[in-house]
């Protein structure tokens, strides 16, 4: 299952596909280190905007739109300085700031995936927070803390969920997510196994 409209988190660039925002349009060398967090922020709310008739002041037809949005929810979603953006609440409470300053209802549902492995949501728990988002139309914000065996990830790192797909033959749920341009598919339930620090996962709900 996919988002309905994943070319609204998509912006060609000299004749390729970015697939998803680039924390390096931030203007400063700090936010370009420590932006992931509100970068997968402007891209769920972007696409909560199209979705409710563009309450928001908010553009993505260029990259140039896309930067001043970056630059908007800095403001409300901003990481630290030694840990960044480092939790779902964190990035909750951001958002939650950033819609009422705009007056509009807007929440956020999040899973939290803790340090200590007894104390986390089996993977059929995690694919039903997530089955819940994507059939609700949200990409979902994916706090990756530790990317554990999952090769193609980075650790202490934010990107978009858009689709999730079951492998029938091995079993497996294969998440793609969009990061900085790229596209990557990996093995949730590999993630969630092999993490050492867990993260979380994030959607905003208009409803």
């Amino acid at each position: 299952m996919e988002i309905k409209h994943p070319e609204w988190l998509q912006i060609i660039v000299n004749n390729q596909t970015i697939f998803g925002y680039n924390q390096e349009w931030y203007q400063t060398s700090f936010q370009r280190t420590r932006g992931c967090g509100p970068t997968a922020a402007a891209m769920l709310l972007l696409y909560t905007n199209k979705c409710k008739s563009e309450p928001l002041p908010y553009q993505n037809h260029s990259v140039s739109a896309i930067t001043q949005v970056l630059e908007d929810v800095w403001e409300f979603v901003t990481p630290n300085w030694f840990l960044g953006l480092n939790s779902t609440k964190k990035f909750c409470q951001g958002v939650t700031r950033l819609a009422e300053y705009y007056g509009v209802g807007w929440k956020c549902r999040r899973l939290s995936i803790p340090l200590f492995d007894c104390k986390r949501p089996s993977l059929s728990q995690v694919v039903s927070f997530l089955e819940t988002g994507i059939i609700s139309d949200c990409p979902i914000a994916f706090l990756n803390l530790h990317k554990g065996q999952v090769t193609t990830m980075e650790t202490w790192h934010w990107t978009v969920l858009v689709a999730l797909t079951h492998e029938a033959s091995s079993n497996r749920y294969l998440a793609t997510v969009y990061d900085g341009g790229r596209q990557i598919t990996f093995d949730l339930g590999l993630w969630l196994k092999t993490s050492k620090f867990g993260g979380g996962f994030v959607y905003i709900r208009s409803d």
